[in-house]
């Protein structure tokens, strides 16, 4: 051991060591015992080659007894590049790729050298544990086909060129009219029945849906109003009350009221026909506006007490999974009672992050009971004038109000209410 070891220090190029320690030292390439430095002049690259391909599968090992300097001149002869070569007591350790390691072990036996695998090292032997499970293979090659045929679903719509309502409304008719949505398979065919489609809903001018590898892409332009000149009718306009003319506003035709002029209802208000300065009559659309002073009455009968359906607070949520053009009921421990209001909604799942090709369909039902329900009389005026106000902002959304007359009884335990409002609105119809 001493007599190797003294060697092993000459070799090295360092000072004899005292006792049964070593000093450690790595060899240079070109200091290689037994030829190590001529093997290095002839191929330069060998050591970065080496390097290089034990990142694919490489062995640290260790070598013993036995002539270790002559196993060294002999790989280095037949061709076993060797890297990280460190001196230790009787012997040395040393890199090498993995498939040089069976014939290093045969050079090892005619020198009568025992080695050790220290350590294996690169990617084959990290993949190793997993190339050997069956069923992570059978899912891979399984969720490749898989995953090319989902190309033709939809896994994302893009739609970042409208508003929030627009998209809410524009996936509406997507999916009720051409059943196009998250999870759908796309075709030439559903893509031109959802430009129409979209065009039909009166929101859109111009329309424009493009697919490509699961992203539906979805361009609009928003219908803009029809300028008032090209709304004008044909026939003319007339009143749809009768009342005082407060102001005019012609834009086309011929106008045949003046401010102050009681008109009745049905009495022509702008005509379609415009006299030149010899008399020649030319047809003009019929459009404008008359303003006119007049009273709008409304009537209602309320029941102080009625019978009402009430949420009890009980829910149930009932869901459906639309994949591929299918719909798959999603099981559910309760059924929805017969008079129970549901509200629906679309989602799509996510995981980690990444939408999923599917929508999921989720209906929630609200569990009402009949209740009386007991109303005081300051409760259903209230109720009736509010059904008023909303009946003439239906009828006359520019109105202002002037004067106002309210009458109201109660006989059975029923309201009776009453109003005349003495307004200020277009009556053109």
């Amino acid at each position: 051991m001493r007599r190797a070891g003294s060697a092993w220090n000459l070799r090295a190029g360092c000072s004899p060591c005292m006792g049964t320690g070593l000093e450690s030292k790595r060899w240079p390439l070109t200091e290689l015992p037994c030829g190590g430095g001529f093997y290095a002049q002839i191929f330069p690259a060998v050591r970065e080659g080496c390097s290089i391909l034990q990142l694919w599968a490489g062995a640290a090992f260790s070598a013993r007894n036995g002539d270790t300097d002559g196993l060294l001149s002999e790989a280095a002869r037949t061709g076993l590049h060797l890297t990280d070569i460190f001196p230790a007591p009787g012997g040395f350790t040393a890199r090498c790729a993995a498939w040089h390691y069976l014939r290093l072990t045969k050079l090892a036996r005619k020198r009568q050298v025992h080695l050790r695998i220290r350590k294996k090292t690169g990617l084959f032997f990290l993949l190793r544990p997993y190339l050997r499970r069956r069923g992570l293979w059978a899912g891979l090659l399984l969720f490749v086909p898989l995953l090319l045929w989902s190309q033709g679903l939809v896994w994302a719509v893009d739609a970042s060129g409208l508003t929030t309502g627009q998209q809410a409304r524009a996936a509406s008719v997507l999916r009720e009219t051409v059943f196009l949505m998250p999870g759908s398979i796309v075709t030439q065919e559903k893509l031109t029945a959802g430009e129409y489609a979209l065009l039909q809903s009166g929101e859109f001018s111009w329309v424009s849906l493009n697919f490509l590898d699961g992203r539906l892409e979805l361009e609009a332009a928003e219908a803009k109003p029809v300028p008032e000149i090209a709304a004008g009718t044909l026939h003319g306009l007339r009143a749809k009350a009768a009342g005082t003319v407060v102001n005019t506003n012609l834009v086309s035709g011929t106008m045949l009221v003046v401010p102050g002029q009681a008109v009745e209802k049905g009495q022509g208000l702008i005509g379609t026909a415009r006299a030149e300065r010899d008399g020649t009559l030319i047809f003009q659309p019929a459009a404008g506006s008359v303003r006119a002073q007049f009273e709008w009455e409304f009537a209602e009968e309320l029941p102080l007490m009625a019978a009402t359906y009430q949420l009890t607070g009980n829910t149930v949520v009932q869901r459906r999974l639309f994949l591929a053009g299918r719909v798959f009921p999603l099981p559910s421990l309760f059924s929805p009672a017969d008079d129970s209001t549901a509200v629906t909604r679309h989602l799509q799942p996510e995981l980690l992050g990444l939408t999923l090709p599917l929508s999921v369909e989720e209906s929630t039902y609200y569990e009402q009971a009949e209740n009386e329900v007991h109303s005081s009389e300051d409760e259903a005026s209230a109720l009736a004038r509010l059904h008023g106000l909303q009946t003439l902002q239906n009828d006359y959304p520019d109105a202002e109000f002037v004067a106002q007359k309210v009458d109201v009884t109660t006989e059975n335990n029923m309201l009776h209410y009453r109003v005349v409002y003495t307004i200020i609105a277009d009556i053109c119809t």
